[in-house]
């Protein structure tokens, strides 16, 4: 049994030098495990920090940005508003003075008309008044003819004399 033993002796060895190396490669695969879970925590702890500064300079840029943005904003409101004032005010007084202009220039037109025109009205008004006189007369005539044709003539004379 010699043989036997020896190799029942040299297996027991190899069985036990794998399990050995296999002990041995696994707590080598956990140290290197566990470094790269301490070197990931590191790295990550690292840009955590990193990311939290970037974000907090991002998120200040912005908020500077904003604050520009909204000053900027306010300022020009600001200058339009006067230049709007100045500007409205300016044209208020450009259309009171067109205007002012422009009734001077009617008033002064329509003098001149009147005056231009006011002997032309007057002798409209005297032909007027000589055709109205003379219509009155043909009628007064028309009328003074027809009281004589009716009532005789001596009628129609007072008649004619107390027209004229």
């Amino acid at each position: 049994m010699g043989r036997f033993t020896d190799d029942l002796a040299q297996l027991r060895s190899h069985i036990d030098s794998t399990r050995e190396d296999r002990l041995s490669e696994q707590n080598a695969r956990i140290f290197s495990v566990k470094a790269q879970i301490s070197d990931f925590a590191a790295t990550r702890a690292s840009n955590g920090i990193q990311d939290a500064k970037a974000r907090a300079a991002f998120v200040n840029n912005n908020a500077n940005d904003v604050n520009r943005l909204v000053s900027s904003f306010h300022h020009f409101r600001q200058v339009m508003g006067r230049q709007g004032r100045e500007e409205r005010a300016a044209f208020v007084n450009n259309v009171s003075k067109d205007t002012l202009e422009l009734l001077t220039g009617f008033n002064a037109d329509r003098k001149n008309m009147a005056e231009q025109t006011a002997k032309e009205r007057a002798d409209f008004i005297s032909a007027n008044r000589s055709s109205v006189g003379a219509f009155i007369n043909e009628a007064s005539q028309d009328r003074a003819g027809a009281h004589a044709v009716f009532f005789g003539t001596v009628a129609a004379k007072k008649k004619t004399a107390f027209l004229v």
